[in-house]
């Protein structure tokens, strides 16, 4: 099969290309932040004046069509939302339009980033279930397993498993 363009999937190469492909969108977006991890693209922009802040927003957004027109790319619409941080205390919310390749891009409450839930409200309570959850899981396999497995296998699943899940975003929420 013959590729004019991009890379198979699930290729060796394809996340080293891919990283080398897009390394120059966070000089060419302005007045915003980029986290970019894998083929995950974040843009956080923020502004206390809100009729000012719709307006970097449509810039922002300009600079990101361009960049993504130019370089052949196209973005996944269903996994792609806004997120307006908040304290509930807040009771008015004021959500600038936010349009991609003229389509309007939803507001959404709650998104997973790299297996993090994070909230509008930036609680913590969606992100907690979904870790309890898994922990059970591995709990459940650790409990089957001890009375057949050496201590040192069930240790090596604890620590792959059960303790990788505690310590994974641990820095996102504040620990260190």
């Amino acid at each position: 099969m013959e590729t004019n363009q991009g890379v198979p999937q699930g290729s060796v190469l394809g996340p080293l290309l891919f990283l080398l492909y897009i390394n120059d969108l966070p000089v060419t977006i302005h007045n915003a932040n980029l986290v970019m991890f894998a083929n995950y693209i974040n843009v956080s922009v923020s502004f206390s004046d809100e009729r000012l802040l719709q307006t970097k927003i449509d810039r922002v957004v300009a600079e990101l069509e361009t960049w993504f027109n130019r370089n052949d790319l196209v973005t996944n619409a269903g996994k792609t939302g806004v997120m307006l941080f908040h304290n509930r205390q807040t009771h008015v919310l004021v959500k600038p339009l936010v349009t991609f390749n003229n389509k309007n891009v939803d507001y959404t409450a709650e998104i997973k980033f790299l297996d993090i839930q994070i909230m509008d409200t930036l609680k913590w309570h969606s992100h907690l279930q979904l870790l309890a959850h898994q922990l059970y899981k591995v709990d459940f396999m650790i409990t089957s397993l001890k009375e057949v497995l050496s201590p040192n296998l069930i240790q090596n699943i604890y620590f792959t498993n059960f303790h990788s899940f505690l310590r994974f975003g641990i820095l996102f929420g504040g620990g260190g």
